[in-house]
């Protein structure tokens, strides 16, 4: 249940930093873009640990890809804690 809370967050934080980008909103609110961006550089790096550490175990690569791309960690925590149990 936790673990959809997180993403469904990740998902209103994206949505917010599209409408950010889209009508300029001013004050705190202008730095929702440039955060968004840091956030996707860390997602990239996130899919390229997956990349290059799990993709063997998922049985998607693609959809995983693009899910670790939207959600970050809460999507790879998904494999680290199957490799854990190992």
């Amino acid at each position: 249940m936790k673990l959809m809370f997180n993403k469904f967050a990740t998902l209103v934080f994206w949505l917010l930093v599209i409408l950010a980008q889209v009508f300029s909103w001013p004050g705190l609110l202008s730095w929702l873009p440039a955060c968004g961006l840091a956030v996707l550089a860390i997602h990239v790096l996130e899919v390229l640990y997956f990349w290059f550490a799990f993709r063997s175990q998922s049985h998607a690569v693609g959809k995983d890809a693009l899910q670790i791309l939207i959600f970050g960690i809460f999507h790879l925590r998904r494999f680290i804690d199957e490799q854990a149990e190992h």
